[in-house]
């Protein structure tokens, strides 16, 4: 397959040359060795790099050597996730030492010396405080963990955010900077659904429910922060075409047992609990967590749908009633053990046990040319989903007497299993007995990851990284559907509607980074190759869709200091969109009789380039984040709706031709005062899907923004309140268009108990109830325009209790860092 890559990457090539050679000329050429005979290199520095008021590690720290002499650069690294650091082959001489991270003050060590006989130093363990000296301990940690940017990702800390008190996960990515949730809660990315969901750096392996489903089964409590990276390097899997949305749930591994436990009601009878336990002694650290999420949501919807250009030109009006109920539970434990200085065992169980409820009511009337009434019928239905989710991670970890040499190794098993059921009455005016049907579903998704990891540094701060990953997936999907017979009183299964449908997946990929550093300059290389096999099988009509095919996704990322509080960087990955099982399954959902949808088993995958450039700033309190970026895809998937005969629309997927799509994003962080802070996301893109001529779909162009304003008052010592406004601006799609959406919450918290042990919280989202989903598609022959309303304005009393001062302070879980394949330690 050829794919174009267009005029972009020129443009970027351009500015690399110029940026290396503007570089290369505006500083010293040389080792700052002078005109003399080398010396020889024979000097090690190392030592260790945290923060000053919360003592925790600094990673990406800049580890300068200079010569005492005239101030040249003799050699540099920067610090591993552990903030330790260590430079080699340092020729023989005396230098001072620059320390500088982003954000924070320079340290400045001097007469440090190189001899034969003394040719290693150690600094030992090394702090240094925020640039604003002012401030309290405490107020540090809160001001940087609202956001932090590191080189491949941004880091969004919910664990104090007071915002979304009582809701799931879906109510924290309405906060989350580029992020947009729909009226069913599936997320999109500066403004592509595609999109890869993460929790704890690892696949949820639960194929068959959508975004929506997965983020309203974890709840808000649960949260400690997100991570957004949006051009991710070869490290990570290559699906998700607009990036990876990484939840980071929490846990702790202080020593000793510490813990939280909450409760949240809401109106509506929506109740939230949570619990989580640790323990922690020398070598041993057990946890252990329960949540639960039980309520439902009321939603109203009104469609209105004209079809016309044939003679029977007609009018649709639809009004729909639902009540969704859910009952949810997750239960997440494990161990680590650490059975030396060298070696980490690591086991995680994780069970989930989800159940969807939903009873809907459409209310449907048809018109003729006439404007009289052709067709009036009620359709009812009652359905019921059950998911049960077993997953189990065995992790191992092995570090080496070379600091930031290390191997890791991670096997994971997904056993899943949903069976659903609905009952459907149709009452037709002018029929005497309503026409009932029943349908049902049993499908299992099963997934075997195996992967592993290892990374070794080499002189003066480069690092090589290699490893593998294998992904096996089993999925089964059994429907089918049955009719009321009243002639012999008993239901008869409709022999047209059963689908049984097997996919198969085998994904293995092998990957290779190295990164270094020049000067103020890092930089990384990257390539990943993936082999796909796939087997899916309609097995009714005995038809079979086999697919092999092997991919390259090379990546670059760069990254230039300009000072010690700005940096600039530019990165390039190329990714790809496969089609999920629900997209290739062609069994049709008949819920609505006169909207119907299904899969499409002849979809091919979407690929993607993506470029970014980024620019950030600190200053004091404050901070600015802007990137440009630039994304092209081949080989488009949309949804395609279509007017069939008797009035009814089907809805399937198709690959459309190219689609381009390029924007800006603005994030800033603001202390007006002491008491007052302001977080604030701006995000403006513009897109066009070309269409297709073979399915008679016209171009499609859209401009887009969307506004985010988070803002937090200290009202009193304990007391803080929070508001957060969300805007999303009308946009465009291949066949359709929604409205503009507004919505605002207000929050308010007070902490008490000595440490401020215990808070009470009260949330109301979507004060003004102002949130609801209008919008249009059309096509050939028809227009539909649609308005629904969810039940979003609720208020939720809260009530968490922290054991031994559980998540007063931000410190994450080391088994995270050494098993997290989220984690970056390409740097």
């Amino acid at each position: 397959m050829n794919h174009r890559f267009g005029f972009f990457p020129a443009i970027l090539l351009v500015l690399l040359t110029i940026s290396t050679f503007t570089f290369a000329q505006s500083r010293p050429q040389g080792q700052g060795m002078g005109p003399n005979t080398p010396r020889p290199a024979i000097g090690i520095l190392k030592g260790k790099l945290a923060d000053e008021s919360t003592g925790k590690p600094i990673e990406y720290g800049t580890i300068a050597v200079l010569s005492a002499r005239d101030s040249s650069v003799a050699a540099g690294t920067i610090t591993d996730p552990k903030g330790n650091f260590r430079i080699e082959q340092i020729p023989a001489g005396r230098y001072f030492v620059r320390i500088q991270f982003m954000g924070y003050e320079t340290k400045i060590i001097k007469d440090i010396a190189f001899r034969p006989t003394e040719p290693e130093v150690n600094l030992g363990n090394l702090s240094i405080k925020p640039a604003a000296s002012s401030l309290q301990g405490v107020e540090i940690t809160a001001e940087r963990e609202m956001m932090v940017s590191n080189l491949d990702k941004k880091i969004i800390n919910v664990d104090k955010s007071i915002a979304s008190v009582g809701g799931s996960a879906v109510d924290v990515m309405q906060n989350i900077p580029s992020v947009s949730v729909d009226a069913d809660g599936n997320v999109s990315l500066r403004g592509s659904d595609n999109i890869t969901i993460l929790v704890d750096g690892k696949p949820t392996g639960l194929a068959e429910i959508s975004s929506g489903d997965l983020l309203q089964q974890i709840p808000a409590s649960s949260i400690e922060s997100v991570e957004i990276i949006t051009n991710p390097s070869v490290r990570y899997d290559p699906e998700g075409t607009s990036g990876i949305i990484n939840i980071v749930l929490k846990k702790k591994s202080l020593q000793g047992l510490n813990g939280m436990v909450s409760f949240t009601a809401g109106t509506g009878e929506r109740y939230n609990t949570s619990v989580n336990l640790n323990y922690r002694k020398n070598k041993f650290n057990v946890f252990a967590g329960y949540d639960n999420r039980l309520g439902g949501n009321k939603s109203t919807g009104f469609t209105n749908r004209e079809t016309f250009g044939s003679e029977n030109s007609t009018v649709l009006h639809q009004y729909q009633n639902m009540n969704n109920q859910r009952n949810m539970h997750n239960l997440n434990t494990g161990f680590d053990f650490l059975m030396d200085d060298y070696n980490t065992l690591s086991f995680n169980f994780q069970m989930r046990d989800m159940a969807f409820g939903n009873e809907g009511d459409i209310q449907s009337y048809t018109f003729n040319a006439s404007n009289d009434t052709s067709r009036n019928f009620n359709r009812w239905s009652d359905s019921d989903r059950n998911i049960r989710s077993y997953s189990y991670t065995a992790s191992y970890k092995r570090k080496f007497d070379t600091k930031g040499k290390e191997l890791t190794a991670d096997l994971i098993f997904n056993d899943n299993a949903m069976k659903g059921s609905q009952d459907i009455e149709q009452t037709e005016s002018g029929f005497i007995q309503p026409s009932l049907q029943k349908s049902g579903s049993a499908n299992t998704n099963k997934m075997i990851v195996a992967q592993a990891n290892f990374a070794t540094p080499f002189g003066n701060g480069s690092r090589f990284e290699t490893g593998f990953k294998s992904t096996i997936k089993n999925l089964t999907m059994r429907n089918w559907l049955k009719d009321f017979d009243y002639s012999i009183d008993e239901y008869v299964e409709n022999e047209n509607a059963i689908n049984n449908f097997d996919y198969f997946e085998q994904i293995h990929a092998v990957y290779g980074i190295y990164s270094a550093s020049y000067k103020k300059l890092k930089y990384q290389l990257g390539i990943r190759a993936e082999q796909l096999l796939s087997e899916s099988e309609i097995i009714k009509d005995n038809d079979k869709f086999d697919l092999s095919y092997l991919s390259l996704f090379p990546s670059v990322h760069t990254v230039y200091e300009i000072t010690q509080s700005q940096q600039v960087s530019l990165s390039y990955s190329r990714r790809v969109r496969r089609p999920d099982n629900r997209q290739l399954n062609p069994y049709v959902d008949y819920s609505d009789s006169l909207n119907i949808r299904y899969g499409n088993p002849k979809l091919k995958p979407e690929f993607v380039n993506s470029f970014e450039l980024g620019w950030s700033n600190f200053w004091g309190k404050n901070s600015v984040n802007a990137t440009l970026f630039f994304r092209e895809t081949v080989g488009v998937i949309n949804h395609i709706t279509r007017l069939q005969e008797g009035g009814v629309t089907a809805t399937t997927y198709e690959n459309l031709n190219n689609a381009r799509a390029y924007g800006v994003e603005l994030i800033g962080n603001r202390e007006f005062a002491k008491w007052m802070k302001a977080n604030m996301n701006v995000s403006m893109f513009q897109s066009r899907i070309d269409g297709s001529d073979l399915l008679n779909i016209d171009p499609a162009e859209s401009f887009e923004w969307m506004a985010k304003l988070n803002l937090n008052f200290t009202l009193l010592k304990n007391l803080s309140l929070s508001i957060a406004a969300n805007y999303n601006s009308p946009r465009t799609m291949a066949q359709g268009r929604m409205e503009e959406m507004y919505f605002a919450d207000l929050a308010v918290r007070y902490d008490f108990l000595k440490n401020k042990a215990a808070s009470v919280s009260f949330r109301i989202s979507d004060i003004f109830d102002s949130r609801r989903f209008v919008g249009e598609s059309w096509g050939e022959g028809f227009n539909i325009a649609t308005d629904r309303k969810m039940e979003s304005r609720v208020a939720y009393l809260g009530f968490t209790y922290r054991i031994n001062n559980y998540n007063r302070q931000r410190e994450r879980d080391q088994r995270n860092n050494q098993n997290n394949e989220m984690e970056m330690e390409d740097f």
